[in-house]
């Protein structure tokens, strides 16, 4: 796990993760979806 002194900068890799999707039937590794090219992640924080 990345803590708040690491950081990645333009053009560096992030480091292998995994996700459960919402429905928690499926788990999506950064590996796996990035064997589909490249890839654009979007972190978003909701509050409801």
């Amino acid at each position: 796990m990345l803590n708040r002194t690491d950081t990645l900068t333009i053009g560096s890799r992030a480091p292998d993760f995994s996700l459960a999707a919402a429905h928690g039937a499926e788990t999506f590794t950064l590996a796996g979806l990035l064997k589909g090219g490249p890839l654009i992640l979007e972190f978003l924080r909701g509050t409801w």
